[in-house]
């Protein structure tokens, strides 16, 4: 039997296949021209697959990488000559050291006119996070959880994130200014602009220190900037430090980059699953983002709006409607402690309570949050699927709902109602999709 549950699962399936890393790159790979000695790094949630498209497509071409590295959250598999390192994520610890030396290791073996394809998806900013000179690892990492935990919206915690990476804000591509570099991107981050998208490694920087400086106080962050960080934006302002490569500079011509996938490509993934099933699939033009719990309120919202309408749909079809959303919402975490859960779980119990108290026009629709990598937060959940019984159903189980909420404490409550999403680990990381199925 098809329940809304299995119709919701499948869908967000279709989305991660959507958003698949080795088939985006071995397409964006086709014709193209490297030489004799070409080197593959890759970095991120999917940097097995994106590093596995790039050998294949020298084999066609009957060439073989000259070396290389991988640096994963995955444990290490055999790749070719590529060197395998696991980073840690989603807090940086000494993985991401290790690998962050790793990548030093084998950009000093880059001789000059050699390729090096950079393979870059979600993630990697934290797998291999190392701090700059002048910057402590435990100031950086200070830095990095003061922002998440304040709510900082996150064009400006990559700001600050990647000055004070060591492979963040173009310098990777400045280390290997005598090679040829293409840079390959699977996107998470919402515009896909390849200045955010891990810190940026082979992109220029559009941030001045005097912008952070103004940023730190129209958003009241200077009480997450630890003092080291403090003093480097004073030494880049004064001189003493050199300003981050920009846009446009001489120094980057030897860079091609582009996003070769994003969430967009999860959302196509979703509609094309949708028509097979003969379902009314409905993409909302615009990311979600902003916070978890409002967001999740409006969405079920949405969803009992829909389900008064009608909609011509076959007899044949699972339901009638499938309305989509992609984007990333954020947590603020700030003001004492919390649960367990993830911004997808938070946004599914948000959305359980709306429908809840919708009553009887709130039944008969299901909704999915997850993260298409397979992980939300710290969780073993990509998220969770709710209906409108999910609220009640916790309460019976003995949990408080409203303060799991509250608490941001999502996972145990939904898990005691078995309403979380466990799909493992996808090898693909695009931001997060949610499905509301209207009966």
């Amino acid at each position: 039997m098809t329940t809304p549950r299995l119709v919701a699962d499948q869908l967000f399936r279709a989305a991660v296949r959507g958003a698949d890393p080795y088939a985006a790159t071995l397409a964006a790979l086709k014709g193209q021209s490297l030489g004799a000695r070409t080197w593959v790094v890759a970095v991120g949630k999917g940097a097995i697959p994106m590093a596995r498209a790039a050998l294949d497509a020298l084999g066609a071409g009957q060439r073989s990488a000259q070396g290389g590295i991988v640096i994963t959250s995955e444990s290490p598999t055999q790749l070719g000559p590529l060197t395998i390192l696991t980073g840690d994520h989603p807090v940086p610890g000494d993985g991401s050291l290790a690998a962050a030396q790793g990548l030093a290791d084998v950009v000093s073996l880059v001789r000059p006119g050699d390729d090096v394809l950079i393979l870059v998806s979600g993630g990697a900013s934290s797998l291999m996070a190392a701090p700059v000179e002048g910057v402590s690892f435990a100031a950086m990492l200070a830095l990095f959880q003061g922002l998440h935990r304040a709510g900082t919206p996150i064009d400006v915690m990559n700001a600050f994130r990647k000055r004070v990476m060591r492979w963040g804000a173009g310098r990777l591509a400045m280390a290997l200014t005598t090679a040829r570099v293409t840079c390959l991107i699977a996107s998470d981050v919402i515009g896909d602009d390849p200045a955010s998208i891990a810190s940026g490694p082979c992109t220029g920087d559009r941030w001045r220190a005097g912008d952070l400086v103004a940023l730190a106080q129209s958003h009241n962050l200077w009480p997450h900037v630890p003092d080291e960080v403090r003093r480097l934006l004073d030494a880049i302002l004064s001189g003493d430090v050199a300003e981050t490569p920009k846009p446009g500079t001489e120094a980057l011509a030897h860079v091609q980059s582009r996003v070769i996938l994003g969430n967009r490509d999860a959302l196509e993934g979703i509609a094309g699953a949708g028509a097979e099933l003969e379902i009314a699939v409905r993409i909302a033009p615009t990311p979600v983002t902003g916070r978890a719990r409002s967001t999740g309120e409006a969405i079920a919202h949405a969803a009992v709006t829909a389900r008064g309408r009608e909609v011509n749909h076959p007899q044949t079809a699972p339901c009638r409607l499938a309305l989509v959303w992609g984007g990333e919402t954020t947590v603020s975490l700030a003001g004492g402690s919390h649960g367990t859960g993830g911004r997808a779980q938070e946004l599914a119990l948000a959305a359980a309570r709306t429908l809840h108290e919708a009553g009887a026009r709130g039944r008969g629709i299901t909704i999915l949050s997850a993260g298409t990598d397979g992980r939300d937060g710290p969780t073993d959940a990509a998220g969770a699927i709710i209906d409108a019984t999910t609220w009640s159903r916790i309460a019976l189980a003995g949990v408080d709902p409203q303060r799991a909420l509250d608490a941001h404490d999502a996972y145990p409550a939904l898990d005691a109602v078995g309403a979380l999403l466990r799909t493992g680990m996808t090898g693909t990381n695009v931001n997060d999709v949610v499905i509301a199925l209207v009966d």
